[in-house]
């Protein structure tokens, strides 16, 4: 049985992970593929990858246009809900040792408890055009129902790509976890009303969920 959006089925389109990283760059337009960035944020792109594929391990980064406070890159963490502040390449390799591989938070960098829940949109034009058309104007709808229900504690961003372009547009709530699909900007209204205040999972946009361990 396919979605009536889109000739692909939603349920079952995330792979298990456990922990998901994003680098706050402050901005968009990231490379096609973060490991292709030259600085902090390709070695960090490529030190997961590679993780997973000497061991399995499912861990996620992403980048995130969420602006870092200060010199070095600011790390978002779900579904810890921790902000690490400033990272270094020397701050990166004790988080990848920790954090990532150890599955336990880093001491050797500043961190702090992350408020509030968090929606990513991904609009990584420059990894599949379907994700820069549909993204923008879900994230742009999202922003003016959040203001408009007054949910002060909700931050929409925009994401480099999280998998799945088919399924544009593609939206992710933390720190539940909660991945959705072929979302349109009429669709923003009732994500607002019904998970994002209401708490209940909208099951026809449904991809999956962070699989915590």
């Amino acid at each position: 049985m396919t979605d009536s959006r889109g000739p692909w089925p939603l349920a079952g389109t995330v792979p298990p992970y456990h922990r998901h990283f994003f680098a706050c760059t402050g901005r968009r337009g990231w490379p096609a593929r973060l490991e292709e960035d030259e600085g902090l944020l390709g070695r960090m792109a490529r030190d997961v990858r590679d993780r997973r594929d000497a061991a399995g391990d499912p861990a996620r980064l992403n980048a995130t246009d969420e602006p870092s406070g200060g010199p070095g890159l600011d790390l978002l963490v779900f579904p810890d809900a921790l902000r690490y502040r400033g990272v270094d390449p020397a701050g990166w390799a004790a988080i990848e040792r920790d954090h990532v591989a150890g599955g336990a938070p880093s001491g050797a960098v500043p961190s702090e408890p992350l408020p509030g829940r968090w929606v990513f949109v991904c609009v990584h034009e420059e990894r599949d055009p379907r994700c820069g058309e549909c993204g923008p104007p879900v994230l742009e709808a999202l922003a003016r129902e959040l203001e408009s229900a007054g949910l002060d504690d909700v931050r929409v961003r925009a994401t480099s790509h999280v998998g799945g372009h088919k399924y544009a547009g593609n939206v992710i709530v933390y720190p539940e976890g909660v991945w959705y699909g072929y979302v349109r900007p009429s669709d923003a209204p009732r994500l607002v009303r019904e998970h994002l205040a209401g708490g209940a999972v909208l099951e026809d946009l449904y991809r999956g969920s962070l699989a915590v361990r």
